[in-house]
């Protein structure tokens, strides 16, 4: 599964406020947004809750309203438009969420169809539609049970089928694996890559986890008190966060830092080391050794999958001549690499 950067804008808040008033007070939800999600896009937006991420997702589809700005919908100012018109463009975007938000007083065949049922179609094309999609969700045994007898991942499974009955080119996912296990996490994300290459539809996920950011995004944006304080691609966030809660985020989801009482332990220059895609595999740290003369001591390592791509991690001490280890970085730097000296030789 492969997105190209930089696709056509589908997706687009332009200077998005929103307040709410509780309790007697103003609480700021959402603050000057500006943000484009690109069609073809699986876009991570990643905070801690009460960052706003829920409130950002459902101005989406308008289930909130903004106090002021613009949301535009494949050039569709929503905040314009008609409630018929409006009906039409949430009729395109599908959405499930953390509680699943199932009929239990029905079964999970009914509740797949329940959509349809406003869309003129005969009973055989209903037929065929949630069947085929009981089969996409990998439920098809599950058409005449009801959703109380389902575990987690199987309702959200149902939810998944019943937001894609429309056929929407959107998909949202409010916190949609927070109730999970890690391993139901990991199946309804893999359920989700294999819809987004199948349907090549957009998708939207809110989350709290990194991990669920790292496995299935290629593009993330990071929100705090109502801000998005750094968005970018998956790996340029990871590798080198700008804000102190991406720099959280990530020193969370790897184990790969150092700590200040163990710096002082090491003599040589220490940094870290970050690759990217092929590099991953070559013996890069041996061919420095080789070719500058030095000594490489590997201090802690780790490889990440990120969306499709395989990044790498390193903290090294580097001993030898001055000269030759600044020529080692320098000659590092131009392998798709990234370098940061944390700590200077003594």
């Amino acid at each position: 599964m492969h997105i190209k950067k930089g696709g056509i804008c589908l997706i687009k808040f332009e200077n998005i406020n929103k307040t709410f008033h509780l309790n007697g007070k103003d609480v700021e939800a959402l603050k000057n947004i500006n943000l484009n999600i690109n069609k073809g896009d699986i876009f991570g937006v990643i905070g801690y809750s009460g960052a706003g991420k829920s409130t950002l997702i459902r101005i989406i589809n308008l289930l909130e309203k903004s106090d002021s700005g613009k949301i535009i919908i494949n050039g569709t100012v929503l905040n314009d438009i008609s409630t018929k018109e409006l009906r039409e463009v949430r009729s395109r975007i599908g959405m499930i969420f953390q509680s699943f938000n199932l009929m239990n007083s029905i079964d999970v065949y009914d509740n797949i169809a329940a959509p349809l049922k406003n869309k003129k179609l005969g009973k055989k094309e209903i037929e065929e539609k949630v069947l085929s999609l009981l089969e996409l969700v990998g439920i098809s045994d599950k058409a005449r049970v009801y959703p109380n007898q389902l575990s987690g991942g199987q309702k959200q499974r149902v939810a998944i089928a019943r937001a894609l009955s429309c056929d929407p080119e959107i998909l949202l996912c409010d916190e949609a694996t927070s109730a999970l296990d890690p391993n139901t996490t990991k199946s309804i994300l893999d359920l989700l890559k294999k819809i987004h290459e199948e349907l090549h539809i957009t998708i939207v996920i809110i989350t709290h986890q990194m991990e669920v950011v790292k496995n299935i995004c290629n593009r993330v944006a990071i929100m705090e008190k109502g801000e998005i304080v750094e968005s970018g691609d998956i790996v340029d966030v990871f590798t080198n966060p700008k804000s102190s809660i991406g720099k959280e985020f990530v020193a969370h989801s790897i184990s790969n830092n150092i700590s200040e009482k163990d710096l002082k332990r090491f003599k040589g220059r220490i940094c870290k080391l970050n690759f990217f895609g092929d590099i991953t595999r070559k013996p890069v740290l041996s061919q420095l050794e080789k070719q500058f003369n030095i000594d490489v001591n590997i201090l802690f390592g780790n490889i990440e999958n990120l969306y499709d791509n395989v990044v790498g991690s390193l903290v090294v001490e580097l001993l030898g001549d001055k000269e030759n280890i600044d020529k080692a970085i320098e000659y590092y730097k131009t392998l798709n690499t990234k370098v940061e000296v944390i700590k200077d030789a003594e």
